[in-house]
């Protein structure tokens, strides 16, 4: 699904979710889980999937780190 880019990953979350129920319903699926990326990581996100009752894996925004001591790639 596309959306607008005017605004953050986390403000769009709902409309997301909300379009992905209705085309797994017509198909008699439910949604249960959602993986996204840290952008989509927000209090008001992270409560409106639990509001829903749909476990999401969302890292939480800032936890990234590109390299670890010890670790060579």
């Amino acid at each position: 699904m596309a959306d607008y880019s005017d605004k953050r990953d986390s403000q769009s979350l709902e409309q997301v979710i909300n379009q992905t129920k209705e085309n797994l319903a017509e198909n008699g699926l439910l949604l249960e889980e959602v993986l996204a990326d840290t952008g989509y990581s927000s209090g008001s996100a992270l409560a409106y999937l639990d509001q829903q009752n749909i476990a999401g894996y969302i890292p939480n925004f800032g936890q990234y780190k590109p390299s670890r001591e010890g670790i060579y790639l």
